[in-house]
């Protein structure tokens, strides 16, 4: 449990078809480019609503371990094979009031109209439906990193949701594959029955070494041509 500890703290200060785009080792991408790629912010016109949903695959902790130099190996290796499977959507929903006072929404409020799906290369989209439970040792490793993850997102984080995802396909594969392109569709809806919508896209750009473009300049790893020259790039 006190490595447990040790890497929490450490995670705070950094607060099919596959790409041949080289992939960066885990303990070189950088934190907070991935917890960029990772988050969405969703604001109504006159800053009436706000919600911020942060997704948490396995890599977010696999990453995070590679950089870590004080939890030993066994530890390591354990943490990694509990969160193995499953991926996480942390959301914080709430309606602002005139004053600015936050009046935030319960987890089974969100819950109850919320809708996740994931569509594929292929257009493929298939309905997320988060797990109504978890085992003892994700129970134990989440409600370590609860905390942590709650004040990298400041004064919302004490209002923050977790709903878990089982990361297996009917095929045995991975289903929301970080690397694999698709989307993540998220769609929340307001005590007003108003819906706002967004997507996480996948491949994660920080995850990837960058290709350059003639000007020197890195590529998105979603672009297939520079945007200044219009050279296409190598996939």
């Amino acid at each position: 449990m006190k490595k447990l500890f040790v890497l929490a703290a450490i995670i705070l200060m950094i607060s099919t078809h596959s790409f041949a785009a080289e992939r960066k080792l885990l303990k070189d991408v950088d934190g907070n480019e991935l917890t960029s790629d990772l988050q969405k912010y969703l604001q109504t016109q006159g800053n009436k609503h706000t919600a911020i949903i942060w997704w948490l695959p396995y890599e977010f902790w696999a990453s995070s371990l590679a950089r870590d130099t004080t939890t030993d190996e066994v530890s390591k290796k354990t943490i990694l094979d509990t969160m193995s499977g499953i991926s996480f959507l942390v959301i914080v929903q709430a309606d602002v009031t005139a004053l600015a006072a936050f009046e935030f929404y319960d987890k089974d409020e969100i819950e109850k109209s919320m809708q996740i799906s994931y569509t594929n290369t292929e257009g493929r989209k298939q309905k997320i439906l988060p797990m109504k439970t978890l085992s003892p040792n994700q129970e134990i490793v989440l409600a370590v990193f609860k905390p942590v993850l709650a004040a990298a997102m400041g004064n919302m984080g004490n209002n923050m949701h977790f709903f878990a995802f089982n990361d297996k396909s009917d095929q045995s594969s991975r289903l929301l594959d970080p690397y694999n392109k698709g989307f993540i569709d998220i769609q929340l809806s307001k005590r007003n029955g108003a819906m706002m919508t967004t997507n996480i896209e996948t491949p994660l750009n920080s995850l990837f070494v960058p290709r350059k473009c003639s000007n020197g300049k890195d590529a998105h790893i979603s672009w297939k041509y520079c945007p200044w020259a219009g050279e296409r790039l190598e996939n």
